[in-house]
Order: C-alpha cells, then sequence, then structure tokens
C-alpha cells in the first residue's frame, strides 16, 4: 500500500480514537473512581506517602508563605508549596542517574554552571508536574482510602519486628530522620496517586485490532532522513565574501550608511567585555538543612583565615568541593559578565587584582573567590571593524539569494539541483539514522512542524517540494533511505499502543489542569 495513505489513515483513525476517548475517560470511570472508600483523614497518623527507601532522604518541611522573594520554597503550585528539601532531593537524584550513566557508557561528565542550571530546572519542572498531577487527580476525586495505606506500610520491612508491623518503629525511623508523619503519609499519597491515575489511563487507552495492526505495519519501516538547516545569522557570515566586493560596497553612499546603521545598533557586540580570571574554593552543603549549612559556613571562614598567610590554590586542591576546577588549584580561567554565577561574578567584579572575597552564598554552597588578573573594556571603534561588518551583511545577502534559488529548485524535486546550491552555500546535509515510523520522536527533528514535514515524505516523493519554517530557521528535507525489517516478536504491540496514548492522554490532562492553575517558581533556584 501506499506509505503516506497508510499513514494518514492511521493517523486519521487514531485522532478519532484518542478524541473519543479524551470525551469520555472520565465519564466511563466515574463510577469506578467515586466508589472507592472515602474515609476522613486522620491526622498525625498513617495516611499517605512515598516508598521510604525515597522519602528518608527529604528533610524538612513547606513553610506557609514563599517568604521574601520566595526563599523560604521552590516553587508553589496554587496554595502548595514545594519545599527547598524536596528539590535538592530531586536535584541530587537527577546528577546521581547522569554520573550513573555516564559511567555506564564510559562518557566523561563534568557539572559546570550551565549543566547545573539545566538540571535544577530539571527538578523543580518534574515536581511541579507532580504536584500538578496529584492537584487533578483530587479534583477528579481519584481518591487513595487510608485502609489502602495502611496495609501499604504495614508491608513495609523497615517498620517490622519479627515479621509483624510495630507502630512505634514507624514513628522512631520518622523521627530519626526528621520527618513528621503528615509530610511523609502526604508523600505516600501522591505516589499512589500517580501510580493509579496511571492505570486508568491506561485502561481507557486500550487500543483496538486496528490500530495494533496499523502499528505493526508502520513498525517494520524504517527511515533514515537527510536534512538542511538554513540559519542565515550563522551561515551567512560563512559565506564567501572578497576584499573586492567589499571595498566595491563601501564605496556605496547607501551600503556605508547601512553598515554605520549596523554599527550603532550592535556596537556592544564588538565591543571586548571586561575580563577577569579568578580562583574559586567551593564548600557545599544541602539547602534546607541547617546544620549541613552551618558546617560549610564554618569551613568556608577557616580557609578564609588561612588563605591570608597560605597559597589559594594549595587551599582548593586541599579544601574544594568543586569537581572542575579543584585539580587546577581553583583556576577559573578568564570570564566576562554573564559567564558564571551571579553571586560569584558579582563578588569577583568588585574585587581588586590579588584580593580574595568574603564567603559567598550561593544555592548549595558557600564559596571563595580570589581575583588574579583584570582586562579592561576595549571598546569597538567603526573604523576597526567597517570591514567586518560589510562582509557579513554581504555574506547574509548572498545567503539570502541563495535560499531564494534553493525554494526554487525544491519546486522541481531535483536533488542534484538542490545538492549543487547547497555546495555553493557550503552547507551540508544531517542525518537522523534509521527510525521506525511508528516512533514517538524523530532523532534530530523534534519540534512537531519538522516531524510532520518529514511524515509527508515517501519513497515517490523523497524531496520536501518547499523550505520548513520553524523558529526563524528553514530546513529541506529528504529521504534518503527506506527500509522492511522483521517484527520483533518480544514485542507486544498493543501494549505499546497503549502506553503512547496513554501518555499523550495524560500530558494534555495535566497541561490543562496546569492553564487553569497558578504556578510559580522561585527564580534563585535556578540560578
Amino acid at each position: 500500500m501506499d506509505t503516506r495513505k497508510g499513514r494518514n489513515k492511521v493517523n486519521e483513525e487514531t485522532n478519532e480514537v484518542a478524541a473519543q476517548q479524551s470525551h469520555t475517560v472520565w465519564d466511563n470511570l466515574k463510577g469506578l473512581i467515586q466508589s472507592r472508600d472515602q474515609t476522613k483523614k486522620i491526622i498525625g497518623t498513617l495516611l499517605f506517602g512515598l516508598p521510604i527507601i525515597l522519602v528518608f532522604i527529604f528533610f524538612g518541611l513547606p513553610s506557609d508563605k514563599m517568604g521574601a522573594a520566595g526563599a523560604s520554597n521552590a516553587a508553589r503550585v496554587n496554595k502548595t508549596f514545594i519545599s527547598l528539601a524536596d528539590f535538592s532531593q530531586e536535584e541530587q537524584r537527577i546528577q546521581k542517574m547522569q554520573e550513573y550513566y555516564a559511567q555506564m557508557f564510559g562518557q566523561p561528565i563534568s557539572f559546570d554552571p550551565e549543566r547545573q542550571r539545566g538540571m535544577r530546572q530539571q527538578a523543580v519542572e518534574t515536581l511541579v508536574q507532580m504536584e500538578l498531577l496529584a492537584q487533578a487527580s483530587d479534583k477528579e476525586r481519584i481518591l487513595v482510602s487510608d485502609k489502602e495505606i495502611l496495609s501499604f506500610i504495614q508491608e513495609m520491612n523497615e517498620f517490622k519486628k519479627d515479621g509483624q508491623f510495630q507502630p512505634s518503629y514507624y514513628f522512631q525511623l520518622l523521627e530519626a530522620n526528621r520527618i513528621s508523619p503528615t509530610s511523609f503519609e502526604n508523600k505516600i499519597k501522591k505516589q499512589v496517586q500517580t501510580q493509579r491515575t496511571r492505570q486508568l489511563f491506561e485502561s481507557a487507552a486500550r487500543p483496538s485490532q486496528l490500530e495494533v495492526d496499523k502499528l505493526s505495519e508502520l513498525s517494520r519501516q524504517q527511515w533514515n532522513v537527510q536534512f538542511v538547516k538554513l540559519d542565515r545569522e550563522e551561515q551567512g557570515k560563512k559565506m564567501a565574501v572578497s576584499d573586492a566586493e567589499i571595498a566595491e560596497h563601501l564605496a556605496k553612499e547607501d551600503f556605508k550608511k547601512r553598515v554605520v546603521s549596523y554599527f550603532e545598533a550592535n556596537r556592544s557586540r564588538y565591543d571586548v567585555p571586561e575580563r577577569i580570571s579568578a580562583q574559586l574554593i567551593l564548600v557545599k552543603f544541602v539547602p534546607g538543612k541547617a546544620d549541613t549549612e552551618k558546617a560549610a559556613f564554618d569551613k568556608i571562614q577557616d580557609i578564609q583565615k588561612k588563605a591570608e598567610t597560605q597559597d589559594f590554590g594549595q587551599l582548593a586542591q586541599q579544601f574544594s568541593d568543586d569537581v572542575g576546577t579543584k585539580s587546577k588549584k581553583g583556576d577559573l580561567g578568564y570570564f566576562s559578565r554573564g559567564e558564571k554565577e551571579m553571586g560569584l561574578e558579582n563578588a569577583a567584579f568588585a574585587l581588586d587584582v590579588g584580593k580574595v572575597s568574603s564567603p559567598i552564598k550561593g544555592f548549595n554552597s558557600y564559596q571563595l573567590v580570589k581575583v588574579t588578573d583584570r582586562k579592561p573594556v576595549a571598546k569597538a571603534e567603526l573604523a576597526n571593524v567597517e570591514k567586518k561588518i560589510a562582509g557579513e551583511l554581504l555574506g547574509k545577502d548572498k545567503f539570502e539569494v541563495m535560499q531564494n534559488q534553493l525554494a526554487e529548485n525544491l519546486k522541481s524535486g531535483q536533488i542534484e539541483t538542490v545538492n549543487s546550491t547547497l555546495k555553493t552555500m557550503g552547507v551540508n546535509w544531517d542525518e537522523t539514522g534509521f527510525f521506525s515510523l511508528d516512533a514517538p520522536q524523530i532523532p534530530k527533528l523534534s519540534e512537531k512542524e519538522l516531524k510532520m514535514a518529514a511524515l509527508e515524505l515517501s519513497p515517490k516523493n523523497k524531496m520536501s517540494r518547499q523550505l520548513v519554517q520553524v523558529k526563524g530557521n528553514r530546513y529541506i528535507l529528504h529521504l534518503k533511505e527506506a527500509k522492511l525489517v522483521d517484527l520483533d516478536k518480544s514485542r507486544d504491540e498493543a501494549k505499546m499502543l497503549a502506553q503512547q496514548s496513554s501518555n499523550q492522554l495524560q500530558d494534555d490532562w495535566i497541561q490543562q489542569f496546569r492553564n487553569q492553575s497558578t504556578v510559580q517558581i522561585n527564580p534563585l533556584v535556578i540560578q
């Protein structure tokens, strides 16, 4: 059968089924959901929470307000606050996961400021999504009874003696880890609700046999798609422009005015900013855990006193917790503003060369910084950069002309013509590698517009007939290779389709609830 028609037919049928499921899922399940035991909450005893192996590294309780600049909590979802302790634990979990996979695949990993900001962003967003799911579940009355939670806890070996549940062990263990029963049990509630909601969506998303058959057909088809990204700003700078062309155009009054105007609008791009070189000593603590913060502060103060008479680099090698700089005597190299964390950066740029800062408090560490050199701002002059600007502008103009030519070439569908133009532009094809047509994501083409354009290709029409525009850039797609593979006999098509459909239903459900909710994220936790 025609591949594209087959895909479109599957999409139409799948969309119709998904739409019906989306409208009827709650109607069909209301009776089941609302019939669950809805006994009242027993304050301070066995209610809800996470498995104990995860919960015992949570410390502290959320306060009842965000505080000054929201500093006492990581985020707020409607009237519920996400504590810094929970946020810190989630960030540590993500870091350990990244370290594990890096070790598994034998790849080096360094937790530079950019990666750390990414982990913090991921951590807070994960917790926000979990809280949204819990609140949405409450709203739809997806409830967990006290009896279920009591049974759950009674089966936990940590609270048993001679094979029997011991309430005294339960409260003693929580107290030893400074966790209140209410906080612990609320985490269990969210975990059990999450599991139950997931099961309900999977039940509602059971596929028909027709869908399973179509998915099996698509799973056998694998494609490798070539693509090029046309970035006028970046690739325009690489276009060949001769000195003669630059001189010729600078002699023209209109072009000269264009260069001057561009320089005035982008002057700071050509300035060389102030730069300093510095050394760093960093001592970590656990956010929200006062004893670790005090220990870190005492340690950094002691190091600060030692730095008055001892070599800062030697102290960094001996005491710093920063893996990336410890072996280099704390050397951060040269940097300008905007390249380091704000607190460290502000302190460093305020110092004279050779001076050591006072302790700087970061989100999860105290730091000392010593400035070793300083290079002042070098202001750009038009006379020094006008040829550079002229070359960039002419390169972008050439790129624009050739991009328009490519658009015309695509209408003919001739790969040779397109390749000739791309070669002149100095642009190379990239490839997705082989992927199954039932894959939820296409490698390297994750944006919705690109995925849709890729699936419009077929063995008969291999080239996209127009430029695909995504976020200011344009793309060309070409089906390089297609093949059929044998089905994996161990693969459960029905289960896979149910998982994909339930994922989409649940994601849409949470997003709809989020659109109706108030979500505030403390900006300090992702700096």
